[in-house]
């Protein structure tokens, strides 16, 4: 029986629900207008969000409700914000920037509303069963945003790939899950945790099966994060999506997969034993993530797929944290609960400063994309001449991404090295310096096509007043919490993870008795 006591902490997922329902059922008989429909999608994420900054995280760390299958703690409150202020930029983009879908623009408004509601849920899971769940909805979300262009062939095959590989994926992680319960008997984070403890303490080691699980488990989670070798979906995918789907998957699906991983590695398996595992997984994953892709966006001329290969060598970055948010590393000395808390914090920084340069050079792309010719480099040609606020958007983006002062990504990136200094991870500390240094070159070169290249066209491009202020917004932002880093970390404030008692959960304890 569910308490009513912990209701409020679903009111947030059952709000948006049922106002997506809503407004699938008013669309369909009431014959709403898209732009209609996108507003009044809108304002239910405003009301959600408002009712999530009304829910208050325990003293004690964290709330088990819905059974003890979701936790209510800091992290959860940070990523359903988080996770609604992209869905609202997304709705924007696709009602007011980007060219119109041919048919169903309604529901191409109201389907980012169940992805979010499904990445909402995926913050606060406390079950494998849970998360799972929430995953197949997120994702499932996806392939119907992703191919929804469908007359287009770029947009088909771009839908096609990622069903295959994302099924694939799933795969993998219901494979893992399985293996998981088979030795533990449970799917409850709790519970596996005591369970895992117990082998730690006795064996000295997990058993092959929990190993083997959690290996499939990262596996299906990489992919959600283009983790290399789990990544050759995303340039694909990034070129042939409609560009708010491109952003969504850039930033939503990025910090979903993340949300996952942290409560995964760091709390399920972040003791003896577990560590042992995903360590080097992660480890080799941020290097090759970081390596090839940076290289990999120096020789492409397209932008969407440079971006796509850039998010990649953004995920071995957020790796980099994740890695030194865990308690103990193999032969690494143990580590202070504030640099625990610093790991975590540098997490939330990052897709902080990357949902806002992202965002801001996708808008730009959106309205470009109907303007111009097409989205390679050339055509950036002169932009300046053409449009002054289009130009200076998409640079600032691209020197954030990059990690140039005094922007916020220089703090994103600064805080990802100050994490791999204090956990000694010297060999993660050079390639992170390498990869910043390598993203400089092909993060200029548009730069250089926008001011010192002659246009192609000498058209003025106007935009409207909205874009304009949202434009403008996000420049300040990205600006702003570069000179003043205290900025950003007031919007992480509190954005870390429960700690899980080592106690044995209440069922467990009875069981062992």
């Amino acid at each position: 029986m569910i308490s009513t006591s912990h209701l409020p902490y679903m009111a947030p997922e059952i709000l948006l629900t049922l106002w997506a329902m809503v407004l699938l059922l008013a669309e369909a008989f009431l014959s709403l207008t898209p732009r209609t429909t996108a507003r009044l999608a809108l304002a239910g994420i405003g009301v959600t969000a408002i009712l999530t900054l009304l829910l208050q995280v325990s003293p004690t760390g964290s709330t088990l409700f819905w059974g003890d299958l979701c936790k209510w703690d800091g992290a959860a409150k940070f990523f359903h914000l988080f996770f609604l202020a992209v869905a609202a930029l997304v709705i924007w983009m696709g009602d007011e920037v980007q060219e119109p879908v041919a048919s169903h623009g309604g529901e191409f408004a109201i389907m980012p509303l169940f992805t979010t509601v499904g990445l909402m849920l995926l913050a606060s899971a406390n079950d494998f069963m849970v998360l799972f769940v929430a995953l197949e909805l997120v994702t499932i979300s996806f392939y119907i945003l992703v191919a929804y262009q469908h007359r287009s062939l770029v947009a088909l095959e771009a839908g096609v790939k990622y069903l295959i590989l994302g099924a694939l994926s799933s795969a993998f992680l219901v494979m893992g899950i399985a293996y998981i319960f088979g030795i533990t008997g449970t799917t409850h984070f709790d519970s596996i945790t005591y369970t895992c403890h117990l082998y730690a303490n006795h064996l000295r080691a997990l058993p092959v099966g929990i190993s083997f699980g959690l290996l499939l488990v990262l596996v299906g989670v990489g992919f959600k994060i283009a983790m290399v070798p789990f990544h050759i979906w995303a340039p694909d995918v990034y070129e042939g999506a409609p560009n708010s789907i491109t952003a969504f998957l850039s930033v939503g699906s990025k910090a979903g997969g993340l949300i996952i991983l942290m409560r995964i590695v760091l709390s399920v398996f972040g003791g003896q034993g577990g560590v042992e595992i995903w360590y080097p997984v992660l480890y080799i994953g941020a290097i090759l993530s970081l390596i090839l892709g940076n290289l990999a966006a120096i020789p492409q001329r397209n932008l969407k797929r440079l971006l796509g290969y850039s998010s990649i060598g953004h995920s071995g970055f957020i790796l980099v944290a994740v890695i030194g948010s865990a308690a103990t590393l193999p032969g690494r000395p143990h580590a202070s609960v504030a640099d625990m808390a610093l790991g975590q914090t540098t997490v939330s920084v990052y897709l902080v400063t990357y949902l806002l340069a992202t965002f801001t050079a996708f808008i730009v792309l959106a309205i470009l994309n109907r303007r111009l010719a097409g989205l390679e480099i050339h055509h950036l040609a002169g932009l300046s001449q053409r449009s002054p606020l289009l130009a200076a958007a998409f640079a600032l983006s691209l020197i954030s991404l990059a990690g140039v002062p005094p922007m916020s990504g220089f703090i994103a990136k600064a805080l990802v090295i100050l994490v791999a200094w204090n956990h000694h991870l010297y060999t993660l500390l050079f390639i992170t310096l390498f990869a910043a240094v390598a993203a400089l070159y092909y993060y200029l070169g548009p730069i250089k096509a926008m001011y010192w290249s002659e246009p192609l066209d000498e058209t003025p491009i106007r935009i409207n007043r909205s874009t304009t202020v949202v434009l403008s917004v996000l420049m300040v932002l990205l600006i702003v919490t570069g000179f003043w880093a205290q900025s950003i970390s007031v919007m992480v404030t509190g954005s870390t993870l429960a700690q899980t008692d080592s106690a044995a959960p209440a069922h467990v304890a009875l069981a062992q008795h």
